[in-house]
């Protein structure tokens, strides 16, 4: 058993370290042995830095089939996160170059029935990568988000945002948010 788990993480290390020197070949554009060299040594500092994290997260959490990434819902989920932030990205650009500036900002706290720390890191990540958001705390199963407007915060109140994070996982997530106070600023 402990070879197994020894063998994933060693697995998943060799893949992170794949997709981050593939993710700095991509934003370098510079494919000479000195900025290679440089990504290499990125890496290693980073990898070296999450080392304690992703061996504590990894051995208290227990896997098991349905706490797997579903790669086809992963496949719809990215899109619609894409879509998510043009759409975002365009009703926070309408309210800045509005000529009064109608921002109207807020704090909403939620709670949530995702059960998993990883779930909950995809959720908090996708709130804040969604322009008019972020996530300010996550406690347990309870959310701390900046909305800059009602529009922004609309797919969290609604639960359409936390529940296609569910179905990365699962197959019926049924309610995903529960206990959502909007607190204006």
């Amino acid at each position: 058993m402990k070879t197994s788990r020894q063998y994933r993480f060693l697995r998943n290390s060799i893949i992170e370290a794949v997709l981050l020197l593939i993710f700095w070949l991509l934003l370098s554009g510079h494919y000479d042995p000195m900025h290679i060299s440089f990504g290499f040594f990125s890496i290693f500092v980073v990898m070296l830095l999450n080392y304690p994290l992703r061996k504590r997260l990894f051995s208290l959490q227990e896997k098991s089939e349905s706490q797997r990434l579903s790669i086809l819902n992963l496949t719809v989920y990215i899109p619609w996160l894409i879509w998510q932030i043009v759409i975002a990205s365009l009703q926070v650009a309408v309210v800045v170059l509005h000529p009064r500036c109608p921002i109207d900002p807020s704090l909403v706290r939620f709670k949530t029935s995702l059960q998993n720390t990883t779930y909950r890191v995809i959720l908090g990540n996708s709130i804040t990568l969604t322009p008019g958001t972020i996530t300010v705390g996550i406690e347990g199963d309870e959310f701390l988000v900046h909305s800059l407007m009602d529009a922004s915060s609309s797919g969290i109140i609604d639960g359409s945002l936390p529940s296609q994070v569910a179905k990365l996982f699962e197959r019926n997530p049924g309610k995903v948010v529960k206990e959502v106070e909007l607190i204006r600023a």
